[in-house]
């Protein structure tokens, strides 16, 4: 009966009592921070945050759980980067140069766009080659400029 009397004696210290305190206020901070982790997350993901919010919210670490398995897999930043990546690579690859004006088709030594009229190249002063316009020495007759 000694050993029971000092384990009731235990958990009503007031150092169990206050461990007690301090682990349910660590749940707690650990539950509103998933919920909080899990809005910023879906919005960056391209759902709906409240949504996700209150399905922790009332759930929790099940509407976790099922947020995690449920989530898109990429931010929307990331999947906007890789068509922007996909469209520069095509546009890099394809024969038929477009204007950066007008995006209508030109040919790669036009100085100028002859629907928008934007200046393209710029011509070599020595022998009348298109350069582009960030060049200041001539490639093909070594003239600078």
């Amino acid at each position: 009966m000694d050993s029971f009397s000092s384990i009731l004696s235990f958990f009503s210290s007031p150092v169990f009592k206050m461990s007690t305190r301090l682990f349910i206020l660590f749940l707690f901070i650990l539950w509103v921070s998933a919920i909080f982790w899990a809005y910023r997350d879906a919005e960056k993901r391209g759902t709906i945050g409240t949504y996700w919010a209150a399905v922790i919210f009332f759930f929790n670490i099940f509407g976790l759980i099922i947020y995690l398995i449920l989530r898109p897999p990429e931010y929307l930043a990331d999947v906007q980067e890789r068509e922007l990546e996909i469209i520069a690579k095509e546009e890099a690859l394809s024969l038929e140069r477009t204007c950066y004006g007008c995006h209508k088709p030109i040919k790669p030594d036009f100085l100028i766009c002859p629907y928008c009229m934007k200046r393209l190249k710029k011509s070599c002063p020595a022998c009348n080659r298109p350069l582009n316009l960030d060049w200041n020495i001539c490639p093909y007759c070594k003239s600078s400029f």
